[in-house]
């Protein structure tokens, strides 16, 4: 069996998973979204998951921490590790995982034919020293001990989040050391798979993307931007987040496909309340 699958580890991106199986729907996928709730939610937002539009499946995660010995480190990164807990659901032959905080654009059935840790070095356009996998969007092929594996891999990413100086030690941090020679060995999938929003003005005007249903490179033969990722702490659909949206388009600082972008999110967030 094969399946999208996103992690609900908060009650404060219901949102999210909303607007992510919303815009996945628009795709005309058949493939069942299963949604991955963090154990210890309330059973009324695991019901209110699976009455979303979409959701083909709420499954509730195992309540053993996989990191026993660490420290909370007081960011919001720090139920992320849950996503380590998908590695092992073998009920699924393959996965394609999504972060909560995309939308996806374009059509992603074609990624159930790629390899186990197909991904994005996100950024990478803008940033060519960015090479490490972005665990936003993974193809994942689990196995009974892989969560395992990759947890033992905290003490050596912890001194990695030491040595450059990083401030707070996510999965995908873990998922990167475990996968180490991944930059160099790994499946890497086009970039339109995972772009920053803060990056996307910057991927069209390289001419080699354009936004599904707008004029892109011309002659050019452009790839879609298939799916657009929020990082960052504030999301669109949280009062701050779009404060700051509001702001910077006033401010003139939102390109054209920013702009249509966050139009399109706003019309799946009017959908799904």
């Amino acid at each position: 069996m094969r399946a999208y699958v996103t992690l609900l580890s908060t009650d404060s991106y219901l949102p999210g998973v909303a607007c992510l199986a919303a815009s996945l729907r628009r795709t005309g996928t058949q493939v069942p979204l299963v949604v991955a709730v963090s154990a210890g939610m309330p059973a009324r937002l695991r019901r209110e998951v699976a009455a979303m539009a979409g959701v083909s499946r709420v499954l509730e995660l195992p309540a053993t921490d996989l990191l026993p010995e660490r420290r909370r480190q007081g960011h919001h990164w720090d139920r992320t590790f849950d996503k380590l807990h998908l590695f092992g659901l073998c009920e699924f032959s393959k996965i394609v995982y999504l972060d909560s905080d995309m939308v996806v654009l374009h059509d992603l059935d074609g990624l159930f034919h790629a390899p186990h840790m197909a991904a994005v070095a996100a950024g990478r356009l803008v940033h060519p020293g960015w090479t490490r996998l972005n665990s936003g969007l993974m193809v994942i092929e689990p196995q009974p001990d892989l969560p395992r594996r990759i947890a033992q891999t905290f003490a050596a990413a912890s001194d990695e989040m030491v040595r450059t100086g990083a401030h707070a030690l996510g999965d995908q941090d873990l998922i990167n050391s475990y996968y180490a020679d991944w930059p160099v060995a790994g499946a890497q999938l086009d970039q339109g798979f995972n772009v920053f929003f803060e990056h996307l003005d910057a991927y069209l005007a390289t001419g080699r993307y354009e936004l599904p249903g707008q004029p892109g490179g011309g002659e050019r033969q452009c790839q879609p931007v298939r799916v657009v990722h929020f990082v960052g702490r504030d999301k669109p659909w949280m009062p701050r987040g779009r404060m700051r949206h509001l702001l910077a388009l006033l401010r003139g600082r939102l390109g054209p496909g920013q702009r249509e972008v966050l139009r399109c999110y706003g019309r799946l967030l009017r959908g799904v309340h």
